[in-house]
């Protein structure tokens, strides 16, 4: 494919790049010239044209569109491509609330120029065949490598776009009291009065009321025992929040595992805390709830009840222009794909993979994965291996020389968690790694990130081991009796995952989980991992 400005004696052949009209004459992008529109134009003084040659290898954008598309639509979505506009239309299929991360949204706009996307605002609610969002390819027709590449960089995570359809949401309510009155009661019913107005869609089932004082170690003892019994607990405050140090900030730090949002930028409102005690999702509501009519409070309440697996990242706000939802036509609805959804439908687990590129390579004697080899540096080879697999989604854990590693990975549409306490061991990138790994995934699949020679067929492989039908399992490299990495844990025994050390049969871990470990034959090459100067001099002279 070559982009250019033809002398229009020289252009017979070549696909306009953009929309032409003369007086009632129309050439649409993509129209192909031939001598009677060439003889048309110099008619009219134009010597010269900007357009497109094209090659046998290249493809017309609405097929790629159509190869575009199932990458990027998740659960409960459609899309329709338009053949005339070079445009793909992406919408929902049921009511629901419309989930989308900002940070991989930028980050997919940046891929390459002449591909657009744009959507609603995150999280809204939508209606089955709103439009929520559509693509447009800027060219009409793009090259089978620049294709090949945009899937590649699709290819490592969860779809990005889904509707998380309408649902009951069970939860618990902890109010706290502080002067016990008619005031403080009617305070707090207005709250959660105010929070059912304004979250209709989630349809709030309250399973269990519980009462503490606003103090800091009752209010505690009061969320573990809620939280052990709901999915969700709203905490009610009698007292807003000042300062980290105040009652209820206290008491969250006590006994949840994870405060994500820690309040908003907002007047009153900046108490709000969102908080994860394992599997359940804490919600602080601000003192001044029931008064509120922020739409930064309600993005964040409606991140935390939507978004199955909180992160830090997901209430750090980014500047986005949003469209205005639009209604799939009756004509389009009868052109509606859906991409397809394997989950739960598949024979194989879902499994996620963990490529731990942290460490300080000491024994190296230097950074050994910022080696290139051909090219390019040496954990490209088990993050592209990742990729390329049915692992998903795919996590990198970075740390020594984060900043370097994680330029390499800036257009690929894949999880990047930075370790700050590398040096401590490995085991912090482990626990980083599962802590972040979605409920739906059934195991996870540790990488160190210097297995050179770690390829798809092989991790596809390892995840057709694990069963579906057990809880607890261990699948391990093999190769001549002897045990390597990668290795991959059910969820079950997040809490004991390591990885293989040169001493694997001797280590107590996998002796105690033998009974349920299979074993999956590798081959010499795959298993070869880089530890020290001479193997590094060995893999860059091959």
């Amino acid at each position: 494919m070559e982009i250019n400005e033809f002398e229009l004696s020289a252009a017979d052949g070549i696909l306009l790049l953009n929309d032409i009209r003369i007086e009632d004459r129309f050439f649409p992008q993509g129209h192909k010239l031939n001598r009677e529109d060439i003889s048309f134009l110099k008619s009219y003084g134009i010597k010269k044209i900007t357009g497109v040659r094209a090659c046998n290898s290249d493809i017309k954008s609405a097929l790629a569109l159509g190869m575009i598309a199932p990458q990027i639509c998740g659960e409960n979505l459609g899309y329709v491509v338009s053949k005339t506009t070079n445009t793909c239309k992406i919408v929902a299929s049921v009511d629901g609330v419309f989930i989308c991360s900002e940070q991989r949204l930028a980050k997919f706009n940046h891929i390459a120029p002449y591909l657009i996307l744009n959507t609603i605002a995150p999280y809204k609610t939508v209606k089955k065949n709103d439009i929520i969002g559509s693509i447009k390819l800027c060219c009409p027709i793009v090259e089978q490598t620049f294709l090949d590449d945009i899937v590649f960089r699709l290819s490592g995570n969860e779809p990005l776009l889904k509707i998380e359809s309408s649902s009951n949401i069970k939860a618990s309510l902890i109010f706290t009291q502080f002067s016990q009155d008619k005031i403080e009661q009617k305070h707090a019913s207005a709250s959660i009065a105010h929070l059912q107005k304004i979250f209709p869609e989630f349809n709030f089932k309250f399973e269990q009321k519980l009462y503490c004082l606003h103090q800091q170690n009752d209010l505690a003892v009061c969320i573990s025992e809620a939280a052990k019994k709901s999915p969700f607990v709203f905490i009610v405050p009698a007292l807003p929040s000042s300062c980290p140090t105040d009652t209820l900030p206290t008491a969250l730090s006590i006994t949840s595992n994870n405060i994500l949002c820690r309040g908003i930028p907002q007047d009153t409102l900046s108490d709000l805390m969102i908080a994860t005690k394992k599997e359940t999702k804490i919600i602080a509501l601000p003192y001044h709830y029931d008064k509120n009519t922020s739409a930064i409070a309600n993005q964040t309440i409606k991140i935390a009840l939507s978004q199955p697996n909180l992160k830090i990242d997901d209430f750090l706000y980014l500047n986005t222009i949003p469209l205005n939802i639009q209604h799939l036509s009756i004509d389009e609805q009868k052109d509606l794909l859906s991409p397809p959804n394997n989950r739960g439908k598949n024979k194989e687990a879902p499994i996620a993979v963990i490529i731990l590129a942290a460490g300080c390579s000491i024994r190296a004697k230097r950074n050994k994965l910022l080696v290139k080899i051909k090219g390019e540096p040496l954990f490209m080879r088990s993050i592209r291996a990742a990729i390329r697999s049915k692992a998903s989604p795919v996590y990198v854990i970075t740390g020594y020389h984060a900043e370097e590693i994680e330029e390499y990975l800036k257009d690929l549409d894949i999880n990047i968690l930075r370790n700050n306490d590398y040096a401590s061991g490995i085991k912090t990138s482990i626990r980083l790694g599962l802590n972040s790994v979605p409920s739906f995934c059934k195991g996870a699949l540790l990488i160190p990130a210097d297995m050179p020679y770690i390829s798809a067929k092989y991790i596809n492989k390892m995840i057709r081991s694990f069963s579906l039908e057990k809880d607890k399992q261990v699948c391990i490299s093999t190769y001549k009796s002897q045990k390597y990495n990668p290795i991959l844990w059910s969820r079950s025994l997040y809490s004991k995952a390591d990885l293989v050390p040169e001493n694997a049969n001797l280590r107590e871990i996998f002796l105690e989980h033998r009974d349920y470990t299979t074993l999956v034959e590798s081959d010499e090459n795959c298993c070869v991992d880089v530890n020290f100067p001479y193997d590094i001099e060995v893999l860059t002279n091959k």
